[in-house]
């Protein structure tokens, strides 16, 4: 079970990097931080899901073997997913305000 958890949180601690630092740009449109986190979480989560088991042999690849490059591909999956489902949240918010 803990094997289950471990990507899940890496790609959620991920994805609420992410989705801060893609929602600072949604500022104006009434994205706050609440919100950017709670959608990074999720979107880091479901990204790591999908992009973390090809894109940790990548990365280990890069940075030479390790246990460390599972982590850091769930990590990087879990950022993009969390900035790109900041983006697409603060897109759908700034469209609704008009």
């Amino acid at each position: 079970m803990l094997e289950q958890l471990i990507p899940l949180a890496t790609g959620g601690l991920g994805g609420l990097l992410g989705g801060n630092a893609a929602g600072a740009m949604f500022r104006k449109s009434g994205m706050n931080t609440a919100s950017s986190s709670i959608v990074g979480l999720i979107a880091g989560a479901l990204a790591t899901q999908f992009l973390g088991p090809t894109l940790g042999p990548i990365v280990g690849s890069v940075i030479g073997s390790g246990g460390l490059d599972a982590v850091l591909g769930n990590l990087l999956s879990g950022a993009g997913g969390g900035g790109v489902g900041a983006i697409l949240f603060g897109l759908v918010k700034s469209m609704m305000n008009k």
